[in-house]
């Protein structure tokens, strides 16, 4: 069953693609509501919505293709809706005066983001730029509180995810005030740490560049580099480009457990 709905959502994804594919540039929006309800519907967001309420949202949505590079919500902007990634990766990013960045959040498939701005109806305090080619599908934010009222599993969660998100900031305020750059790498690299095989291997797959996951860890790139050739010649890691085999996991997460 669940190959099933994977392979459907593969060829949803692929027909949403080549819809696009005849629009030249960013942001061009298609509104077929079938290829449309098939993506909200495994979003996480939406997942446990109705048919019908499903169907309604798919009526009022539109799909949004972005190329790498691109921006699409520039920092201090109201947003209409939320936004759902369908396919791609996008960066949450904060960007100082002299350029800098720090990157809170690398989003993908099934994710959505903009929740918390619109249901308080402020601007956007951040900017997200697309890492790579993606398809997003953006809902009314009327859409989304007539849900919210009509829905009480919808309204669940909402709040579920609001809480998540809660848990995860006070998570990065404290890792980012009580721990050093190598702990929070090792609590980054414990947390995309997936079983390797039947023999109690565990590996990390970097979701993007090097670049990338050291602005989120609050690091520079070379800093990223130092940290995981140190890990790799203390036997913890070995590093393959983005693969990061887990040597020793044990040293792995108490080393995620330290506080400074």
């Amino acid at each position: 069953m669940l190959v099933k709905r994977e392979i459907a959502y593969s060829n949803i994804i692929c027909a949403m693609h080549y819809a696009l594919q005849s629009r030249a540039g960013n942001g061009n929006g298609t509104r077929d509501p079938r290829l449309l309800e098939g993506v909200l519907s495994n979003v996480a967001l939406f997942r446990g919505v109705g048919q019908r309420a499903l169907a309604d949202l798919a009526g009022r949505a539109r799909a949004l293709h972005f190329r790498r590079g691109a921006l699409i919500c520039p920092r201090g902007e109201c947003q209409s809706g939320p936004y759902a990634l369908a396919y791609g990766q996008v960066k949450l990013a904060l960007r100082g005066a002299e350029g800098d960045e720090r990157v809170l959040r690398v989003l993908g498939p099934a994710d959505s983001f903009d929740l918390s701005v619109i249901l308080l109806g402020r601007p956007l305090p951040y900017e997200a730029v697309a890492l790579e080619d993606v398809l997003i599908v953006t809902v009314p934010a009327s859409a989304v509180f007539a849900l919210i009222e009509n829905d009480p599993r919808f309204m669940r969660t909402v709040i579920q995810t609001l809480a998540e998100h809660n848990v995860s900031l006070l998570g990065e305020v404290e890792s980012g005030a009580l721990q050093r750059g190598v702990q929070r790498l090792a609590a980054y690299l414990n947390a995309l740490a997936v079983p390797n095989g039947s023999d109690g291997a565990f590996v990390a797959q970097l979701p993007t560049t090097k670049t990338i996951v050291a602005s989120r860890l609050g690091v520079k790139k070379e800093t990223l580099s130092r940290m995981l050739r140190d890990l790799a010649r203390r036997g913890v890691i070995a590093v393959d480009q983005r693969a990061i085999s887990i040597l020793d996991r044990n040293s792995l997460s108490a080393l995620a457990r330290e506080r400074t």
